[in-house]
């Protein structure tokens, strides 16, 4: 059999497009080699179709009703990597999981015990419009209120990137402190840190930044440096990879959806803080995210922060919503899933690097707060 001949229609310019990309050449090198065109271009830059029915198959961020009519013209099998939503798009589509990212987010916020919350991007796209949707949703499940940023209804732009410098300081000395506010991309995160620069409000101390998406170079670029998620764009190429290629032998899968859920946050300055005013819970935090991963109890919590057992937990929760200990759990668990989804460790190096003494107890533990065992979250993040 010829080798397929593939053409990859994402954007190369892009830290999203580039991992999406080396996704599908990953699984390629591990399932067979395919003959790939790749065009180097950006977010908004228009491919080239000219000689694309010679080809057996497309990868391609469907953005446009352009590209869509295009693609749909050619018949050929197609996956779309896009997360926008276009009517008649009957192409299998495979994206980020945007209710969990929003609960991720919510998380992250709430552990660092922020009660209050934002959120902004280009209303004007459905799927920022579906993103936002998703953030005030899970909010919403435990009564919180979520503000939002709206241009200007006098602007013409109603979807545009970048928001009024003025209009945008004026909000955000307008939102109750401290807040986490959550945003579509890492270029409003950057305008929303220089709009509390200028406007004399301290980041990540009053309003702390959680992008949608993590670029490294960009959050760099930043300062204070930019947090992020991240978005999970390598499982994405394997798994259009994995689509694409049933199509080609003959499985008409087109038109399914599957969701892939972020799994974490890269967390730099612009949310590296505790929104806590109670000084002694604060310290016994800070020393808890030193030190969850070395064999600590609560009595070396007590140790390092004097105060009585029962007052520390009371308090601890007040502030945390769970007892010492739990925070000492979920710290540990969370950096459990790191080391699974990003490195070879063996179990039992895993547990003795996260504060258990054996890999079976680590296992009965991230099963009963995962739902799954580590093996099948170690295959589940590597797609």
């Amino acid at each position: 059999m010829d080798t397929p001949k593939v053409a990859i229609l994402v954007d190369t310019a892009t830290g999203w497009g580039r991992r999406v990309i080396r996704g599908v050449l990953d699984h390629r090198l591990e399932h067979g080699i395919w003959d790939i065109t790749i065009q180097p271009n950006g977010p908004n830059d228009p491919f080239d179709f000219e000689n694309l029915s010679e080809f057996d198959g497309v990868i391609a961020r469907v953005s446009t009703p352009e590209i869509l009519k295009t693609l749909k013209r050619l018949k050929i099998p197609t996956v779309n990597v896009s997360g926008i939503k276009l009517e008649g798009c009957t192409f299998t589509q495979i994206t980020t999981d945007r209710f969990a990212s929003a609960r991720l987010a919510e998380a992250h916020f709430r552990d660092r015990s922020f009660t209050h919350f934002a959120y902004i991007g280009p209303l004007g796209l459905k799927h920022v419009r579906a993103q936002e949707r998703a953030f005030e949703e899970a909010l919403e499940k435990s009564g919180t209120a979520c503000h939002v940023y709206h241009p200007d209804p006098k602007s013409k732009i109603s979807n545009q990137w970048i928001p009024n410098e003025d209009r945008l300081i004026a909000w955000l000395q307008s939102l109750p402190k401290p807040v986490g506010i959550y945003t579509w991309a890492f270029e409003i995160g950057r305008t929303i840190v220089s709009a509390c620069r200028k406007a004399n409000i301290p980041v990540p101390h009053d309003v702390a930044v959680l992008g949608g998406d993590y670029d490294e170079l960009l959050s760099d670029a930043c300062h204070p440096a930019l947090s992020g998620i991240v978005c999970p764009a390598e499982q994405i190429g394997k798994r259009a990879s994995i689509e694409l290629d049933k199509q080609m032998n003959g499985n008409k899968s087109a038109g399914s959806k599957i969701y892939i859920p972020a799994e974490d946050i890269e967390e730099r300055l612009s949310t590296e803080t505790l929104a806590i005013a109670d000084k002694q819970i604060k310290q016994a935090l800070t020393y808890i995210r030193a030190h969850a991963c070395e064999e600590i109890s609560v009595e070396d919590i007590l140790t390092e922060v004097p105060m009585a057992r029962r007052s520390l937990e009371r308090r601890f929760t007040q502030y945390i919503g769970r007892t010492p200990a739990l925070e000492i759990r979920r710290i540990r668990i969370n950096h459990v899933r790191k080391l699974l989804a990003k490195t070879d460790m063996t179990m039992q190096e895993i547990a003795e690097a996260c504060g258990y003494s054996g890999y079976n107890y680590l296992g009965m533990i991230f099963k009963k707060e995962t739902g799954m065992s580590p093996g099948a979250y170690r295959n589940r993040a590597r797609g």
